[in-house]
Formats: structure tokens, sequence, C-alpha cells
């Protein structure tokens, strides 16, 4: 009867062991991996601000991620190529882990560029990022320098572009 209570009690045990092991585990790897919580949208202020400059697309980096948005005044293009720029010694990009809400292609033309070639589809989220870029190192040494937009009907525009990065990091503008 004795030997029957022990075993019992060293199952419990072993139980809440294992449970808090497990639990452990999946909070070590969260705090590891703070990126899976990594929210890409614009808040209203970034959204007028885009509206007011009357600009095209957007970015913001933070996170190591360059975040890119459309704006809602932008007729959705059939594709666009966004040239990236970065210093090649102090910056690295992950070009299998971009992520958005598109399809992409990434080419790089020389050490000190990418170019992504992004296809919206036509009911795309305009409040979400359309793209994020992964890279390591300093946020001030890279930029969204270029964005081409490319229409079906052959017409190409020149993206009036505008960085985030300093509205967002002073909230009381």
């Amino acid at each position: 009867m004795i030997a029957k209570k022990i075993l019992l009690m060293m199952k419990k045990n072993s139980m809440t062991l294992l449970g808090a092991a497990i639990l452990a585990s999946w909070i070590f790897y969260v705090v590891n991996n703070p990126d899976l919580f990594t929210a890409s949208i614009l808040s209203l202020q970034e959204q007028n601000f885009i509206a007011e400059k009357w600009r095209d697309i957007a970015y913001k980096t933070n996170s190591w991620y360059i975040d890119i948005f459309m704006s809602e005044n932008l007729d959705t293009p059939a594709n666009i190529d966004f040239t990236i720029s970065f210093d090649k010694d102090t910056i690295t990009i992950d070009p299998t882990n971009i992520s958005g809400q598109d399809t992409r292609t990434y080419n790089n033309p020389d050490e000190n560029s990418s170019i992504i070639q992004s296809t919206p589809s036509q009911n795309i989220d305009k409040s979400q990022s359309i793209l994020m870029l992964p890279f390591t190192w300093e946020i001030r040494d890279i930029l969204l320098s270029e964005g081409v937009a490319k229409y079906i009907d052959g017409k190409e525009k020149n993206l009036s572009i505008w960085s985030l990065n300093d509205i967002t990091s002073h909230s009381t503008k």
C-alpha cells in the first residue's frame, strides 16, 4: 500500500517536472526569437503622414527588418521593383527569409544594392507591410533608394518614397 502511494507520487512529480521542462523550453525559445511577434502594420498617424506628404511608398527599419508599405492613394501595379541600397561592410541581407503579402524575386546586381521585384495582389492590405526584408547590423546603413511601379498597360511610374523612421521614433511629433 505504501509502495503504491510512493509510486503514484513519483508519477505526479515526474509529470510536473516534464511539464515545467516543456514550458521552460518554450519560454526560452520565445525570448530568443522576438521576431515571432513582430507586427508590420502602419499606425493611423503613419497612414495620415504618407497621405499628407503624397508619397507612394513608405518604409521603416526596425527589429532588423526593413518594412515597405504602399500608400492607399497608389493604384496597385502589376509589379514593383524596389532597390535597396546598403553598406556592404556593415549590412548583411538574408534573401531566404523575405516575407510579405506578395510574391517576390530577389536579385543582387552589385555588392551595395539589391533589387526585389514584388508582385502584389489586387486586394492587398495597404495598412500592412507588403514586403519585409531581414538584415543584420546598423539600421542607418540601409535604405529603400528606388521604387518603380510597372502597370499591366506597360506604363511605368517612379515612386516617391518616404522614410517613416523619424515619425515612428518620435511619437510627440
